[in-house]
């Protein structure tokens, strides 16, 4: 499911840089940083489930907007952001599996169905201002900007 031009909402996504283009330090806020408003949280909501469920199996893409400072101001981070130009979704087949990678401002999460219900859960608390829930892979060692976090929207 693409989200066109015409869709009602709005989804955040973005990661920060140090000055010198390099990700953050161990011990900064590390990884990815997603909101959204209601309205995307519902279409992101039932296009998880559909994942999950197994009715859809090819990959749900979504447009993102860039993070304003408002928005970004919510992990109390600093201050320089990069956001994602589209978030892609696709299933796993291991259900714990869970991973991000970036390539060319597309944010692709792979994870598998009982890592895509947690990702739905997380996003279904976002409309009640509920956040601050970070999602790590189980694999030990796993590299900071596979930190997948869910914040209120703030705006």
């Amino acid at each position: 499911m693409m989200a066109n031009s015409n869709d009602v909402g709005k989804l955040y996504l973005w990661t920060y840089q140090e000055d010198n283009g390099s990700p953050p330090p161990p011990g900064s806020i590390e990884g990815w940083h997603l909101t959204a408003d209601a309205a995307t949280c519902a279409r992101l909501s039932r296009a998880l489930e559909d994942l999950s469920t197994g009715m859809r199996t090819e990959p749900e893409t979504f447009a993102v907007s860039p993070a304003p400072p408002i928005v970004v101001s919510v992990t109390n981070g600093p201050g320089k952001a990069r956001s994602a130009r589209e978030l892609r979704i696709v299933r796993a087949r291991d259900p714990r599996h869970f991973s991000l990678e970036e390539r060319d401002g597309v944010l692709t999460i792979t994870a598998g169905r009982e890592r895509l219900d947690e990702i739905r859960e997380n996003v279904i608390r976002i409309p009640d201002n509920e956040g601050d829930f970070t999602m790590i892979p189980d694999q030990e060692n796993a590299a900071p900007d596979q930190n997948l976090s869910f914040w209120w929207l703030l705006s």
